[in-house]
């Protein structure tokens, strides 16, 4: 078994991002969101959470978060979420806010 390229690597990274995010819209869609489980959905956010984490920090640049198909609901859901699992308040996220804003020029 040979070994990918890194391009080759990010090819087949996106063509797994494509797919995932379509079987996750048709799920949503269909309403058939009790048949995925818990772990999945807790695995995928945390892998889309490192992923993020480390392009911009690696790259030192900002990324978009999200895109506009994202509702502010959506967004505060998993803002929440998030200061919850790491047992932070929002006192603590307007500590960080602070510290991660990017500076002008």
């Amino acid at each position: 078994m040979g070994f990918m390229s890194p391009s080759e690597e990010a090819a087949k990274l996106s063509t797994a991002v494509a797919v995932v995010r379509a079987r996750i819209q048709a799920a949503t869609e269909a309403g058939e969101l009790a048949a995925v489980s818990r772990e999945d959905v807790t695995s995928l956010v945390t892998a889309g959470i490192k992923l993020y984490a480390a392009y911009t920090e690696e790259l030192e640049t900002e990324v978009p978060a999200i895109d506009p198909s994202v509702s502010t609901t959506e967004a505060m859901v998993v803002a929440c979420a998030l200061l919850r699992a790491q047992h932070m308040n929002p006192f603590d996220l307007a500590l960080w806010f602070q510290k991660t804003t990017p500076k002008g020029p």
